[in-house]
């Protein structure tokens, strides 16, 4: 697992805790001249993040000896091996991850985009390497949380390349990237420990987008997060969501024993969004 970490405090707090299999890269080790210019035009932290999406994965496709590689989110949680998303890379160089709306977000797509920029995944060769250089040298245009001219941050852009390029292929495993804009769509059950959808389909991963933990406190909301009201069942909470809290609420128990962590915390408890000044830029309000 390659970690890029866009603060001193990450990268030292993942130093200190030297897990094996994980490499962490400080900014300074990925930052190239390009990433450096769009950064002084953000005041978005978020839309930076985005922006560097495509050249991390350039970065260690061109640097490590793969077969593929698979660029994730940070809020996700697995509930199941991505084994079963990387067995669909049959006669694919490229596999990416449908929104999934459910019916009442369904129109959700047209500003935001048909996919999501979750999940993706590419192989390393010559198609692949294209695609990644494509997407990099659009998202240094022009990569905003703004609506404008057909776009939307990093992942609008992924809208037509099945049509753009060979060999791209959207994921069909509905247990894929479960979100708050698609899990109205579906039914959920429990058999032993597996969650699994519709009676047949086990949960893979879910996207906590929007949710957010008080790091000191534990309050959290379910979602609200960046103004993102999403209705979610108490079904879905106590399936999906209970477990993603415990685990939360048990890393950032650990995590209190490492004093760049706990330094941090005086400064941000509640891990609110910050711009490059260190200033806060929203504050939201948190329920238990």
């Amino acid at each position: 697992m390659h970690i890029f970490c866009f603060d001193d405090v990450v990268y030292k707090v993942i130093k200190v805790l030297d897990h094996k299999n994980i490499i962490a890269y400080h900014r300074s080790e990925f930052e190239n001249e390009d990433l450096l210019k769009v950064k002084s035009s953000k005041e978005r932290m978020y839309e930076y993040y985005w922006t560097c999406n495509p050249s991390m994965g350039i970065k260690v496709i061109k640097e490590q000896k793969t077969d593929f590689i698979a660029l994730a989110d940070c809020d996700l949680m697995f509930f199941q091996s991505p084994e079963v998303i990387f067995e669909e890379f049959d006669n694919a160089d490229v596999i990416i991850q449908p929104n999934n709306f459910s019916y009442k977000h369904v129109k959700d797509f047209i500003p935001v985009g048909y996919y999501c920029s979750s999940f993706q995944c590419f192989r390393n060769n010559k198609n692949a390497k294209a695609i990644l250089d494509w997407w990099h040298k659009q998202c240094i245009k022009w990569c905003s949380a703004d609506f404008e001219e057909g776009k939307f941050g990093d992942q609008k852009y992924l809208d037509d390349w099945r049509f753009r390029f060979k060999n791209v292929r959207e994921v069909a495993n509905p247990g894929t990237n479960v979100a708050p804009w698609n899990v109205q769509k579906f039914d959920l059950s429990k058999d032993n420990a597996t969650i699994v959808i519709n009676n047949n389909w086990p949960l893979i991963y879910y996207h906590y987008h929007s949710f957010r933990m008080n790091l000191l406190t534990y309050d959290y909301i379910i979602t609200g997060d960046r103004e993102n009201h999403y209705e979610i069942s108490k079904e879905v909470i106590d399936l999906i969501y209970k477990p993603y809290i415990q685990e939360m609420k048990k890393v950032l128990k650990i995590l209190k024993n490492i004093k760049e962590y706990n330094d941090y915390l005086k400064i941000n408890p509640d891990g609110l969004q910050m711009n490059f000044k260190g200033l806060v830029i929203k504050t939201y309000s948190h329920a238990k």
